[in-house]
This record gives structure tokens, sequence and C-alpha cells, in this order.
């Protein structure tokens, strides 16, 4: 199993984040990820930009992947945020794996308001994830693309030279699973219960065999973790990897590097 963390972002400073990204490659995880949170949390801490942060991961690692779980397609600009992805791509020599989803239902209508941006309904977020999932592979090939929906009109990043970062899709019920099993790489879901991951596995092979897929799609879980939860930490991922998750990225609310260097003890 390839295990990852999320360290923060929301209360983590600057210095704390870029001390984990290092102490992450150092301890030998697989790989770094990073939340998508536009403004600052309830509690008014820090909130760190996603699609920059991941550039700035570039900078100071040279092995792990680096991605984004998960980016709220409903606050972004597909043409914008593909240039944006193309440069940490560039800036990390293609070692960038790029999380997509319709948004926390819990958070995104505090970050659609923070923004002035209106929080769509469901059917409306998974069809602009569908979108997004046509759209950004597209525009990474350096193809013109005009979308109405997505009011692209002959868009293009012209010759980037960069190769398609790989595309995560986070996905819990039938529209997003299937888009999922059409464009993605890799599946994700949050889930602390690997029973409950593995009756969604089992919805993602339905959704797989609906669309016609014939290739392999990896399965991610993300799970949170606590100091006292170390433990166990090693079972409880054995557990996942029995429910079919072949990845795993612990979601970190506290604790820097130091926490980073305990996890990677504990479950590496």
């Amino acid at each position: 199993m390839r295990i990852g963390v999320k360290p923060g972002q929301w209360g983590w400073s600057f210095a704390d984040l870029r001390a984990s990204w290092r102490a992450a490659e150092e301890a030998g995880l697989d790989y770094l990820a990073c939340s998508d949170h536009v403004s600052a949390g309830p509690s008014g801490s820090a909130a760190w930009d996603a699609p920059t942060l991941l550039a700035a991961m570039a900078a100071v690692t040279d092995r792990v992947t680096l991605s984004v779980r998960v980016i709220d397609v409903t606050l972004r600009n597909p043409l914008l945020l593909a240039g944006q992805l193309t440069v940490a791509q560039a800036a990390s020599g293609g070692r960038l794996d790029v999380g997509l989803g319709t948004g926390n239902p819990g958070l995104a209508p505090l970050h659609h308001g923070a923004a002035g941006i209106e929080f769509p309904r469901l059917a409306d977020r998974s069809d602009q994830l569908e979108r997004c999932c046509r759209l950004l592979p597209a525009l990474w090939r350096g193809e013109r693309v005009t979308d109405a929906p997505s009011g692209l009109r002959d868009a293009c990043l012209g010759p980037t030279g960069i190769t398609p970062p790989r595309l995560t899709v986070a996905a819990s019920g039938p529209r997003t699973m299937r888009s999922a099993a059409r464009h993605a790489d890799a599946w994700i879901a949050v889930c602390d219960d690997p029973v409950a991951y593995e009756r969604l596995a089992r919805q993602l092979d339905a959704a797989c065999r609906a669309v016609g897929r014939d290739r392999a799609l990896s399965r991610e879980v993300q799970i949170p973790l606590d100091v006292d939860e170390l433990a166990t930490a090693r079972a409880l991922l054995g557990r996942f990897a029995a429910a079919g998750a072949d990845s795993a990225v612990i979601s970190l609310p506290a604790g820097g590097p130091a926490m980073v260097r305990r996890v990677a003890e504990a479950v590496v």
C-alpha cells in the first residue's frame, strides 16, 4: 500500500508546512497532499491556496508524489485551474496527482459565500465535475477547448511540454462514481470504516461495468488520524487494504513535522 500524509493546512504556519513536506520525504512516505481551502477556517486560521501550495511543495521535495485532496471544481474556472496545475506539474518534474471533487457539503458553502460564488445544487456540481474531468486533460494536452457551460471559447494553454498529471476523483454517489470510472486514474473516498469503504468500492466496480471501463482504477482512502490512534494505525491500514484500497492518505489536523515523523514510524 502506498501511504501519504495531508498536513493541515488550516491552523498550520507555512514554516510548519514546509518542514512537514521535507519530513515526509525523508521518512520514506510515498506522497504528500494538501487541502483546497480558499478562505480562513471558522476559528480564523490561515488558508493556503492549493494550486500555489503544490508548486511550493515541489520546490522542497525531489521524490514524493504531490497531490491535492481534493479541489472543489465548483470554485474554479477550468482554464485558470489547468494553467495553475501545469506550473506545479512542470515545477515538480511530473510528480503531480490532481484530486477533483464536488466540494465538502459542510465546508464548501463557507468557501462559496466568502468568494461570492453561488453554491450549486448537487446535480449541477456533479455536472461540473464531469466537465472538469474532460476539460483539464484536454487543456494539459495543448488542445483548443470550447465548452459553453464552462464559458470556455477556443481556450488553449499551448505547447507546455508537460505530461498530463494523474487524475484522482472523489466520489461516493452514482453520478460521481461514473465520472471516476470514465475519466480517472484513481478513485478516493474519505472514510474511517473499512466495511463502509468496501461497500463504496463495490459501487465503484458497478460504475466501471456500467461505463465499460476495462483498465485498472486505483483506489485510495483518506483517513483522519490523531496522536492516540498511532498504535493501531498499521492494523487499520491493513483492514483498508483488505477492503480494496491500494493507497491511503492520512489527514493530520495538527502536530507539524514531528507528527509526520511519528506517523511514518508507525506505518512505513
